[in-house]
């Protein structure tokens, strides 16, 4: 019986094709990985980052000022001397023991008089009021009231002016009013004891039931 030995796939020009497949694949994938390694080396260069100087951290310094008195010596001023007080001597001094005097009252004297005398009514020359000068018209109607008259007195007494003052509400009542003064004298006001002309106002009231 004839045997026939069946050749091995890797043998001959198979097994060189493969070969150089692998060999292509070996140095495809190393250029790979080499071209790689350089692009992220560049990436992640930490060159970029050391051109930040560190700077080092601020050391606290005392002002000079403060050193200078902290290193200064203490100055002690001395007390001034004083001289000692001494009280004042009584000495070529006298009091006199002398009760105070009592308060004195010092009388006021009475204001002077006055010397100005105001006008007055004459006994002498009487005024025409009354029921004896009541006017008869008046006395009809029942007319009552009370009125003022402003008369002017000369120096020697009379009456040389009346005019009335304050109405008594009927012109009749005023009327006599005025009749009652006019013509007459009175007293005249004086001044330092001469006598002198004066305005006086005379209050008149008729009544009937009086």
């Amino acid at each position: 019986m004839t045997m026939y030995q069946e050749s091995s796939q890797f043998s001959g020009r198979k097994s060189a094709v493969l070969t150089a497949v692998i060999l292509l694949h070996v140095v495809f994938g190393f250029a790979l990985y080499s071209e790689l390694g350089a692009r992220i080396r560049a990436t992640f260069d930490p060159a970029p980052f050391n051109l930040i100087p560190l700077v080092p951290p601020k050391a606290t310094i005392k002002p000079p000022a403060v050193i200078a008195l902290m290193d200064h010596k203490r100055i002690f001023a001395p007390q001034p001397d004083f001289p000692p007080l001494t009280p004042p001597s009584d000495e070529g001094v006298t009091v006199e023991d002398v009760p105070p005097e009592p308060p004195r009252i010092i009388p006021q004297a009475p204001p002077p008089p006055s010397s100005r005398v105001a006008v007055r009514m004459d006994p002498k020359h009487p005024l025409k009021i009354g029921k004896d000068f009541y006017p008869d018209a008046s006395v009809r109607a029942n007319e009552m009231g009370r009125c003022v008259v402003q008369v002017t007195v000369a120096a020697d007494g009379r009456v040389i002016a009346a005019a009335i003052q304050t109405r008594s509400g009927f012109d009749r009542l005023d009327q006599a009013c005025l009749n009652a003064v006019r013509g007459q004298r009175m007293l005249p006001a004086t001044e330092g004891g001469k006598p002198i002309e004066s305005t006086a106002s005379i209050p008149i009231l008729w009544n009937l039931s009086e």
